[in-house]
């Protein structure tokens, strides 16, 4: 899936490398219960990915077969790469299934103007080129609504709910954290 959407909150980064220098247990606690958040939302996008194919396209046993799609929350740590904008995401849930992103994004580029003929192109040893089918069309029209047609309208409603449980619960073990400290430099 390609599409990104990201949130900044700024100082969260900062507050879990702190952390994880303090208290590496405290730190993994965190970003389990931020992969607890991420997981809530993959199962709400798993829920709204159909049990069937929604054409009859995607029923045979090959790699855009129809299958029940799968999600992975990922929580980034202190060195994750950066995205192609530059960022590194703190929390990422990607849904996986070629299926299901293809049948998700369908129609997405828009391209109304298509050629009847392909271009030339290499195809063992020789050059081939092939009539333009219909097929992609037709598929857009049997998936009816407009592109992103399960993951992003569920990931769009949950996001606040999901930013707010990962603010949250920073906040909670930040000050479970700071207790600690307190008491150690109570004494």
């Amino acid at each position: 899936m390609a599409i990104s959407q990201s949130v900044q909150v700024y100082g969260i980064r900062e507050t879990l490398a702190e952390i994880r220098d303090v208290d590496q247990d405290l730190f993994f606690e965190i970003r389990a219960y931020m992969k607890r958040a991420g997981d809530t939302l993959g199962r709400r996008v798993q829920g709204n990915v159909p049990l069937l194919a929604p054409t009859r396209g995607f029923r045979h046993r090959g790699r855009t077969a129809w299958r029940p799609a799968t999600t992975k929350t990922i929580v980034s740590g202190r060195n994750a790469r950066k995205g192609v904008d530059g960022a590194t995401p703190l929390l990422q849930v990607a849904v996986n299934g070629a299926a299901v992103s293809i049948a998700d994004m369908a129609g997405r580029g828009g391209a109304k103007t298509r050629l009847q003929r392909t271009r030339t192109y290499e195809w063992n040893g020789t050059t081939r080129r092939h009539n333009v089918t219909t097929q992609g069309q037709e598929m857009i029209k049997a998936l009816g609504a407009s592109p992103s047609r399960y993951v992003w309208p569920e990931a769009e409603d949950s996001l606040p709910m999901i930013q707010h449980y990962v603010l949250l619960g920073v906040e909670e073990y930040t000050s479970k954290l700071n207790r600690k400290i307190e008491v150690i430099g109570g004494n």
